[in-house]
């Protein structure tokens, strides 16, 4: 099971880096003018990468904490990107408020792991 979630990891990945380039490409031929389509082709890149992620933490043997931390950072990036293409809405700013938390948790733990760390 652990090399479908690699392979798949790897797959995402490259998708997420084409979708990039599809996105940069855009941006360089409308000189970076910040519009809608824009953050349509922004979203797929998140999405993907997002997953990809999520991918690469179910195909490792790692402690529970680790693959959580790194689970929530996947959806995190996957929220981001999909936040994207809904209306604005009540669930969009829950759906953010989310994505907030999420990225605020993950490398909050971080920081104070690493203030608090004895030496």
């Amino acid at each position: 099971m652990n090399g479908i979630f690699r392979k798949g990891s790897i797959f995402l990945l490259a998708l997420s880096v084409f979708s990039f380039a599809i996105l940069w490409k855009h941006d360089v031929q409308n000189a970076f003018h910040y519009d809608a389509a824009h953050l349509r082709m922004g979203s797929p890149p998140f999405i993907l990468i997002g997953l990809a992620f999520i991918a690469y933490q179910l195909s490792q043997s790692c402690p529970w904490r680790q693959r959580v931390k790194g689970l929530l950072l996947g959806v995190a990036f996957a929220l981001w990107g999909s936040e994207q293409f809904l209306p604005a809405s009540s669930w969009l700013t829950l759906m953010d408020d989310i994505v907030i938390g999420i990225f605020v948790v993950d490398l909050g733990v971080i920081v104070a792991g690493r203030l608090f760390k004895k030496e």
